[in-house]
């Protein structure tokens, strides 16, 4: 099978239209690590803040105990 004379691959690349779904899914990549970076940096003072809200609500159980 010889390649067809009338192919060129620059007229084929001129004829097709540049791709969208790059610029689509680049910003929905580059947001949703931006959440989950900041969910993940952000973890530990909310986990520490509901420790300690926890503890002063909640009575000792230890002082309690006979």
């Amino acid at each position: 099978m010889s390649p067809d004379p009338s192919f060129s691959p620059s007229a084929s690349t001129a004829e097709r239209r540049p791709a969208v779904w790059p610029w689509l899914l680049l910003p929905l990549v580059a947001l949703t690590m931006f959440f989950a970076l900041r969910t993940v940096k952000q973890a530990p003072a909310r986990h520490a803040a509901h420790t300690e809200a926890a503890a002063e609500t909640a009575p000792d159980e230890a002082a309690e105990s006979p």
